[in-house]
């Protein structure tokens, strides 16, 4: 260990003293220069912009008091208010539907549900995501075309009729003409396949994470949805007036010049006929589905008389009638088991 010295440390030789202080001079006298060359540089276009954005920046103590080192904002108000369950709703058991869902359409808050994230046959609800598909392309709805000569279930169409493209929407929409919207696909510029997957890539661009398309008419019991993904299906479809409009039309009639002979369509949806009676609520939308393996599937819009609005989806209903009555009756419930608070 070496010993501590407590001497001062020995005077510097004089010309070391003169050395260091000529040493420290330079270096004051640069740094003088630097500074006094970039003060007085003149101001660059790009400086002078920065200088004009700086400019209308405002005082941010004219805007706000500042707490912290930061502004003051207020925390956010609520901005939607949520439905409140007062009342008692049916059981899932009341309904011969396999699949349900009852959604508030402002908020998306889910009001009843009854197995709705398992996936089951969209049957002709498909056909809302082909009228979907098919907004996009540039269609001339005025323009003729003739039926495809498909052997698709269809009591509508006959191949080879000549139709416009406007007459085949409604169709369509009305009546769920399968021959119809394969036709519409046909002159839609895409291929198939093509437009197909653009029904997928549409879907996923929705949020319907759960569905899957491989035709556009929902033949096909490989078209699946789950009665959530269908809610969001129905929502996007009638935002457009040109779905909104023709699936809330009762009845359509269409004329064949090619066999001189008119045929008559009415709407699937036997609420809007009347057929099936209801109060209460206004409708908004709805669309139809049946084959074999989805049995009965039904989606409708509704809107009671304060304003609120529903989406309904009912899918798998063991009857042809109680697609529309099941739908009805849970749409009546919520309405009166909830409460939408005013603000």
């Amino acid at each position: 260990m070496e010993p501590i010295n407590f001497l001062p440390p020995a005077p510097l030789e004089p010309h070391v003293r003169t050395r260091r202080y000529a040493f420290f001079g330079v270096v004051c006298l640069f740094l003088f220069v630097g500074i006094g060359l970039v003060v007085m540089k003149p101001s660059s276009p790009e400086s002078q912009e920065v200088s004009e954005v700086v400019a209308v920046v405002p005082n941010i103590s004219a805007v706000s008091d500042v707490v912290g080192g930061d502004i003051h904002v207020p925390p956010p108000s609520p901005v939607v208010a949520l439905p409140v369950l007062e009342g008692t709703l049916p059981s899932v058991t009341d309904f011969t539907a396999t699949h349900m869902v009852v959604k508030d359409h402002k908020t998306g808050v889910v009001l009843f549900e009854k197995d709705p994230y398992t996936e089951w046959p969209l049957a002709s609800i498909t056909k809302l995501m082909s009228a979907l598909v098919l907004l996009e392309r540039p269609l001339d709805m005025t323009s003729s075309t003739a039926v495809v000569s498909d052997a698709l279930i269809d009591t509508h169409m006959y191949a080879g009729d000549t139709y416009t493209l406007e007459e085949l929407w409604q169709a369509a929409l009305i009546g769920s003409s399968n021959k119809a919207i394969v036709t519409l696909v046909d002159v839609s510029g895409w291929q198939r396949e093509t437009f197909v997957e653009r029904m997928n890539q549409k879907a996923l661009e929705l949020g319907m994470g759960d569905t899957h398309f491989v035709e556009p008419t929902g033949l096909d019991a490989k078209n699946t949805s789950t009665a959530v993904d269908v809610s969001i299906l129905l929502s996007e479809a009638l935002r457009y007036d040109d779905i909104r409009d023709i699936v809330l039309s009762r009845e359509l009639t269409l004329y064949s010049f090619e066999r001189e002979n008119e045929h008559h369509l009415w709407n699937t949806n036997w609420l809007l006929l009347g057929w099936i009676p209801y109060d209460g609520f206004i409708l908004r939308g709805a669309k139809t589905g049946y084959i074999p393996r989805s049995r009965y599937n039904f989606t409708v819009q509704v809107e009671d008389t304060d304003g609120h609005i529903i989406d309904v989806v009912v899918l798998g209903a063991e009857a042809h009638e109680a697609r529309f009555t099941e739908a009805r009756d849970i749409a009546k419930a919520v309405f009166e088991a909830y409460r939408w608070p005013s603000s």
